[in-house]
């Protein structure tokens, strides 16, 4: 066998362990991630991704999904619709409620005030144009 031949092969048993360490670590890595995102929700339930319902607003608004995080030290809020996102503002947390606002279109601000029980978010949202009621369910990521 020439030398090249042997480098080669060398090179690629090589790659191959290293790989496979690597594939390892990110597995375990993983691991770690959704246990310390279940220690978060535990610790603080408004955590998370939520499906919500609003029965009684407007077609764009009614439906969507409520992503809450905290990134750093602050609270983030962000509804997505199916016509875009909107940035929550003045975000309070206390235990298992929320409280946030928004501006809708850019104009309307609309006063959110939400309660987790569970896996479940009820609450409402107030405007000049009246209240809505606020139903959501947690997304529980598929293992």
């Amino acid at each position: 066998m020439s030398t090249n031949h042997v480098l080669i092969k060398i090179v690629l048993f090589t790659n191959v362990l290293f790989m496979n360490s690597f594939i390892e670590n990110r597995s375990i890595n993983s691991s770690y991630d959704v246990v310390e995102q279940e220690q978060i929700i535990d610790e603080n339930p408004v955590l998370g991704v939520w499906e919500f319902l609003m029965p009684e607003a407007d077609a764009p608004y009614r439906k969507g999904r409520i992503f809450i995080s905290k990134p750093n030290d602050d609270y983030q809020v962000v509804i997505s619709l199916k016509t875009g996102s909107l940035n929550g503002q003045d975000i309070k947390v206390d235990n298992n409620r929320i409280n946030f606002n928004i501006n809708k279109e850019g104009i309307d601000r609309i006063s959110f005030v939400l309660e987790v029980e569970g896996d479940k978010m009820i609450g409402e949202s107030y405007s000049e144009s009246g209240s809505n009621e606020v139903l959501a369910k947690r997304q529980i990521p598929v293992e």
